[in-house]
């Protein structure tokens, strides 16, 4: 090797190892500002900046109460906002859009997401490996709260869906000529006041199970099934307009332990307890 490339690749190792690592861990703050590297010390503005710099896999952390934007996630991540971490989005654009690998694991956790009457969805999961949707509030849509057409495993936990103006508080759609399959778990969700149904169901693909809810005052159905199988257990349907259970199709197990009042439209099928 001669003496000019010994220099060129001496340099080209100076280089790499001057070269910051993607953090794993990122920080933003209502006071930040996304020029910065997204440290605790100096942290981020925007929920995409820090998505932008914080590696595969990585966690974002809400610092202090604060509107951080919508984002775009196209790879594993965690976001912890501890309950007041917010994305207000009134344009047409969704307030969180997944495009993730298939393989991906994504977690949201303490979001408060709001339409403001103009913002056409909230959440939209498109491709992903799981999803989990955590003590967050997603409200004020004109069309829809939670829409999941992924294949995966999809999580919502203790999380209101209210008040979206013209479809479902959670939707999950799984579209049988793409092979898709889809299990869900909706557990401790409020699916309240939204223009068409509480939870919607939709797929041959889908295993469902709601347990620990409650879907009122909805302006159709308050649980809508129309494929799929799905087990429904100590949650309460009531005061939706029309029905507060419709079966066009598929499976709903019922653990007979539910106060569901308002019309049934199709049969529960009864499921043994232990």
């Amino acid at each position: 090797m001669t003496r000019t490339a010994i220099l060129l690749s001496a340099l080209a190792g100076l280089l790499l190892t001057a070269l910051p690592a993607s953090a794993q861990r990122v920080f933003v703050s209502g006071s930040g500002n996304d020029s910065n590297p997204c440290t605790y010390a100096a942290p981020c503005r925007s929920f995409q900046q820090a998505f932008s710099t914080v590696a595969p896999g990585g966690e974002i952390d809400v610092l202090d109460p604060a509107g951080y934007g919508p984002l775009t996630i196209s790879n594993a991540i965690s976001i912890q906002a501890h309950g007041f971490g917010g994305i207000t989005q009134t344009g047409s654009s969704p307030a969180i859009e997944i495009n993730a690998g298939t393989s991906d694991d994504i977690t949201l956790n303490g979001l408060l997401i709001d339409g403001e009457g103009s913002g056409i969805n909230g959440i939209v999961i498109n491709r992903a490996g799981s999803v989990q949707i955590l003590n967050c509030v997603v409200r004020h849509f004109v069309v829809g709260g939670i829409s999941s057409s992924f294949q995966g495993n999809l999580l919502v936990s203790d999380t209101i869906v209210s008040d979206n103006q013209s479809a479902n508080g959670i939707g999950m759609a799984v579209i049988a000529e793409y092979d898709k399959t889809v299990t869900a778990t909706l557990s401790g969700i409020t699916a309240n006041d939204n223009g068409e149904w509480g939870v919607w169901l939709s797929g041959g693909g889908l295993t469902a199970m709601v347990t620990n809810s409650v879907m009122t005052n909805n302006a159709v159905d308050g649980l809508y099934m129309d494929s799929g199988t799905a087990w429904l257990g100590t949650s309460v349907i009531s005061g939706n307009n029309e029905n507060a259970v419709a079966i066009t199709g598929g499976t709903l197990n019922s653990y007979q332990n539910n106060a569901i009042n308002g019309n049934v439209l199709g049969s529960l099928t009864p499921a043994s307890t232990q």
